[in-house]
């Protein structure tokens, strides 16, 4: 008995310690957070307010830690950059090299489809009708469905970009986008389905995960894991979407679709 009473007033002692380097260690730590500069899941408006269905998610990914936190919206591959030397924490990616490269995955945040929207009258109806073809993706995207088909790909830095040229070059036959940038797009240059021919899926519920970086304290890790998961199991992601309009950009664009 007496054996049992010093084993248990040990581990007592060791829990209160324990537990007391956790908190003290979270009391001085701020949680570094980065977002793709990419609309619809990151920009910046001419008011410097901040927006994007990403963005939310990592401002709630902060909130729920409970830490101090900040949240940048960067370029891309600079936010990756970032992660890889330590400078900030947690960012949302697809499991892509450059990421896998930079940082530890965490969990799966949400899904997402990547789809290619075609040239009007190019009577393209699935993957296999890009064979020949020339694509427009954007900078450092690459899709395996899609390896060997194209005669050429065009690499763009942004989605309007890849959007515009699709609708004016008359040698661009398709374009591959996640699918809520492609509706949100095409809104926002005042374009819809009946100007494109038919969206092939090239990749339905395509996982986004959070990656965080090595070396973060495995408290706060252990925490971040649990707290995306929670968002994930809400459905998040679903509830940013219809908040942005993602619906009705669809809904209203497919309202035209002329194929």
């Amino acid at each position: 008995m007496k054996y049992s009473k010093i084993h248990l007033g040990l581990l007592l002692v060791l829990i209160f310690l324990t537990s007391g380097t956790i908190a003290k260690a979270e009391d001085k730590y701020t949680l570094k957070i980065a977002t793709m500069e990419l609309p619809p899941y990151g920009w910046i408006d001419k008011d410097k307010k901040r927006h994007g269905l990403v963005f939310e998610i990592s401002q709630e990914i902060g909130i729920r830690s409970g830490l101090p936190f900040t949240n940048e919206i960067l370029p891309f591959n600079r936010m990756l950059s970032m992660l890889k030397n330590g400078k900030i924490d947690v960012l949302s990616s697809q499991p892509h090299q450059k990421a896998l490269d930079a940082g530890d995955k965490l969990g799966i945040i949400f899904k997402i489809n990547v789809i290619a929207a075609t040239k009007k009258n190019s009577g393209i109806s699935k993957i296999e009708d890009f064979k020949g073809k020339q694509l427009i993706y954007h900078l450092g995207a690459t899709y395996q469905q899609l390896e060997g088909l194209p005669k050429k790909i065009h690499k763009v830095s942004s989605y309007q970009q890849a959007l515009q040229m699709l609708h004016t070059r008359e040698s661009m036959d398709g374009a591959v986008f996640s699918e809520p940038a492609y509706y949100y797009y095409m809104q926002q240059i005042g374009l819809s389905s009946k100007d494109f021919g038919k969206v092939i899926y090239i990749e339905r519920d395509k996982k986004q995960w959070i990656f965080v970086r090595r070396g973060i304290p495995q408290e706060i890790k252990a925490k971040l894991k649990r707290i995306v998961e929670e968002i994930y199991q809400e459905n998040m992601w679903e509830q940013l979407m219809e908040k942005y309009g993602y619906t009705s950009w669809q809904s209203s664009s497919k309202s035209q679709t002329s194929e």
